[in-house]
């Protein structure tokens, strides 16, 4: 028995181990399994130099392990619904008594938006590579929770235009980057392959939550105590709720030892033997910038976020102006959020079977129709059949966007190669708002505007038709694009 040795041997999400005994007793038995809440191991008997590995992953119970990406994808949900939520949603409830105390036109207040959009667009470069490091994404998303909270809380004090632009256009332009964006676009595709469609239908979920909750509590709450109040108990409620979660943040599984979609290592005494880990082939940001598809999309993309910002924007204002009470008008934003909330995970599913690209089409098509149905409003039940069936169609551009992105580049560079897509995406959303708002200072109508919406969607759907996968496509994640 002395060239016998123990080893035991840890799961995959901790950093392997080995405490060897020269000599045993011949009473133990050759082999047993025990497990502890945080980790498995195997007591093992082998010969002194062999390779020993784990026979099967055990928890306490004996049932699978929570796998720990979907902590990350409820991080991203409740991100992307303040981001959205307070920036865009909320936001837009200021609008009129702002105007009215302050005498502020709409063109002014949203160029604060404009501002946002061009600030983010300078930090993405710069900010992107750290996205894929391993500390980075925590460090970013408490910078972003504290930019954003800090931001609408000083939006109190705000009396002049200029300082509005640098509280809500300046410091807030962090949230843009290293919020949202970074957990759905970056974060939670590098957790994710086999049900990456399912873990980027569920975490885009957040994104539509925040006009489903934000305009109405946003509403109630500057009704009861005004708007400079309203934006202090906004901008407390960002920061009570997004600092203590940006805590949790981890850049990939990887990094707690654990492999994507919570697959385990192939185990060669298993029973039933589980097929390899899916292993992608990843686009550096300059070998993605070399390929024609990454423009294609990159300019689809950028149109899409012209038609989105200013658009979403300008509901409410929209809605007063055909004769509708703000009240009512919110009930369209709900509309919205419930129809691209109960969406979003089927079109994850359908990504996971059907090509993206076909699907971004699709779903291109789908949103110029809603556009067109909102010009045609006659009275609150198609308002809200409007705001629903919008809310339907282009939910599914939430998720096809980070996805299409992820399959055709991978996911070791998911967050540099999206920061080359940023700044043309900030030129296009910057404009939106002056877009739709100027639009309608120039002709004392939304029709223009939104007829503008529509047409740059259609040209999204065509150009994401010939954006066909790259040559160098990774070959196990969705390869029909």
């Amino acid at each position: 028995m002395h060239d016998l040795v123990t080893k035991i041997v840890t799961g995959p999400w901790v950093s392997p181990q080995a405490i060897y005994w020269p000599r045993l007793p011949a009473t133990l038995p050759k082999k047993f399994v025990f497990a502890w809440p945080q980790a498995y191991c195997c007591l093992v008997f082998a010969r002194k130099g062999a390779a020993v590995q784990p026979t099967e992953q055990v928890s306490q119970k004996g049932h699978p392990r929570f796998y720990y990406g979907w902590v990350i994808v409820f991080i991203a949900i409740v991100g992307g619904a303040f981001t959205s939520g307070a920036s865009v949603w909320g936001a837009s409830i200021f609008v009129a008594p702002m105007g009215d105390e302050l005498g502020w036109s709409r063109s002014a207040f949203f160029g604060a938006f404009t501002i946002r959009a061009l600030v983010a667009g300078v930090l993405a470069p710069v900010l992107g590579p750290l996205q894929d490091t391993k500390n980075g994404p925590r460090l970013l998303m408490l910078g972003s929770a504290l930019s954003l909270g800090t931001s609408l809380v000083l939006l109190k004090y705000v009396h002049d235009l200029w300082i509005f632009y640098l509280v809500f256009g300046g410091m807030g332009a962090l949230s843009m980057v290293a919020l949202s964006e970074m957990l759905t676009v970056a974060i939670v595709p590098k957790w994710f392959i086999r049900k990456r469609g399912r873990a980027m239908g569920l975490a885009s979920i957040g994104t539509a939550m925040g006009p489903l909750l934000f305009p109405i509590s946003v509403q109630a709450i500057v009704s009861a105590v005004g708007w400079r109040d309203g934006w202090l108990v906004l901008g407390l409620v960002t920061l009570a709720v997004l600092v203590p979660l940006s805590f949790l943040i981890k850049t990939r599984p990887e990094d707690m030892g654990l492999l994507p979609d919570g697959e385990e290592s192939p185990l060669p005494t298993a029973k039933t033997p589980t097929p390899p880990p899916i292993a992608e082939v990843s686009f550096t940001r300059r070998e993605a910038a070399r390929t024609p598809t990454f423009w294609l999309l990159a300019i689809s993309f950028s149109l899409a976020t012209l038609s989105m910002g200013g658009f979403f924007a300008n509901w409410l204002p929209y809605f007063q102006d055909i004769g509708f009470s703000a009240k009512v008008g919110s009930l369209a934003a709900i509309a919205y959020g419930i129809g691209s909330i109960s969406i979003r995970l089927v079109w994850g599913l359908l990504s996971e079977r059907y090509s993206v690209r076909h699907l971004l089409v699709v779903q291109a098509l789908l949103t110029a129709v809603s556009v067109y149905f909102f010009l045609q409003i006659s009275g609150p039940t198609t308002l809200v059949m409007a705001g629903g069936f919008h809310g339907l169609a282009v939910g599914g551009f939430f998720i096809m966007r980070p996805l299409i992105i992820a399959n055709y580049f991978g996911r070791l560079h998911l967050g540099a190669v999206n920061s080359l897509i940023r700044p043309l995406t900030t030129i296009t959303g910057s404009l939106s708002p002056l877009m739709v708002a100027g639009l309608f200072d120039a002709f004392g109508t939304y029709t223009w505007a939104f007829t503008a919406v529509l047409t740059a969607w259609l040209l999204v759907a065509a150009i994401v038709g010939f954006a066909k996968p790259p040559r160098k496509m990774p070959t196990a994640a969705n390869p029909q694009g």
